[in-house]
């Protein structure tokens, strides 16, 4: 039996014979033994225990956590921190440990797709060495967005739920390490790290994100020109059968086109928005037409989410088949749209 196994053994017998005296400092001691191992998980499993033996050995207990923050900072890759170090700057010792030690290195060789327009995408991808490519589909051209260098980072508008389906391309150009963070980690943050999410989000869009270089090369994700209504929508989700599921809720026009429409709607929760994402939608309403009203009812798969203050969200939703011009052509936009009697189900 090694010696560090032999001591946890002497901590366990004395801690079960109400020993803390003796079992206190043998636990520190195996703290900080693990911590430069970089067995972190280990030196942090026993500074839990440690905690839970005896909560007033405070020395103990502050120096051995700042012992493992210290050896965590000092194991870090050195090429990845000078790459991202605008980023770490940003963050606390403690929020650059937990978002560096939730990364995943990843390697691709070139020519390798890493991202395929219109497909999902949970990933936030750190580039530290080689380049990588940004493209987009339009009207059947691959058009270049940009090229990424070190540093850089993509996916973010998928992995911060903006977007359900990557709105391009990304293709390595040379073999490409990287670091790939899962959007899972955001969950786990929450509480230990309220801040770290948004001066990651912050980071990740401070230069603008993949529509700004669609809008700067007047690119659009739609072919329709999006006209601006206000009023309220009938919504209600769609079960995999294709039939209304859960209670109907009302919605806040934002904007419509042939091919989709926005509206806000007001939830409390962040992760509410997130299951959103992907899942199919009924909506219904009276249009105002030149002429009188006109009932509309139609559904469509919610591809985009974006926060808005005071607890509001703007979703984007791509409809099942188009809406016809004339319909379109024919809107009133000095009445508003109305959404029907949502104490009555929506069948």
């Amino acid at each position: 039996m090694s010696e560090l196994l032999e001591k946890e053994a002497r901590v366990e017998k004395a801690l079960r014979e109400g020993d803390k005296q003796s079992a206190v400092p043998d636990l520190y001691d195996l703290i900080v033994a693990y911590a430069k191992q970089k067995n972190f998980a280990k030196a942090e499993a026993l500074r839990d225990r440690l905690f839970e033996a005896d909560p007033m050995a405070l020395s103990e207990i502050v120096e051995s956590a700042e012992i493992i923050e210290q050896e965590k900072s000092e194991s870090r890759d050195e090429v990845h921190m000078k790459a991202f170090a605008p980023l770490y700057a940003s963050l606390s010792a403690e929020e650059a440990n937990a978002f560096y030690f939730a990364l995943n290195s990843v390697l691709f060789e070139a020519d390798h797709p890493v991202l395929k327009e219109g497909e999902r995408n949970t990933r936030l991808y750190l580039i530290d060495q080689g380049e990588v490519k940004l493209t987009h589909g339009e009207e059947g051209q691959e058009v270049s967005l940009k090229t990424l260098a070190a540093g850089a980072m993509f996916g973010a508008e998928t992995f911060f739920s903006r977007t359900a389906f990557s709105t391009f391309s990304a293709c390595t150009i040379t073999a490409v390490r990287a670091m790939a963070l899962d959007n899972s980690a955001l969950k786990t943050w929450r509480d230990a790290f309220p801040g770290l999410e948004g001066k990651l989000a912050g980071h990740c869009f401070r230069s603008g994100g993949t529509q700004e270089l669609l809008d700067r090369k007047a690119l659009h994700r739609r072919n329709q020109d999006r006209i601006h209504i206000s009023g309220t929508v009938g919504l209600q989700l769609l079960g995999k059968d294709g039939k209304p599921m859960g209670k109907p809720f009302k919605g806040g026009f934002i904007d419509i086109s042939k091919g989709g429409v926005a509206f806000s709607v007001r939830m409390s929760k962040p992760e509410t928005a997130r299951v959103l994402l992907g899942r199919r939608i009924l909506m219904t309403c009276h249009l105002p037409l030149r002429g009188g009203m006109k009932g509309l009812r139609t559904s469509g798969r919610i591809i985009g989410i974006e926060p808005l203050p005071f607890n509001e969200y703007s979703i984007r939703v791509r409809f099942d088949k188009e809406l016809p011009q004339k319909l379109l052509d024919n809107l009133d936009l000095s009445s508003s749209a109305r959404s029907p009697d949502l104490d009555l189900k929506i069948e």
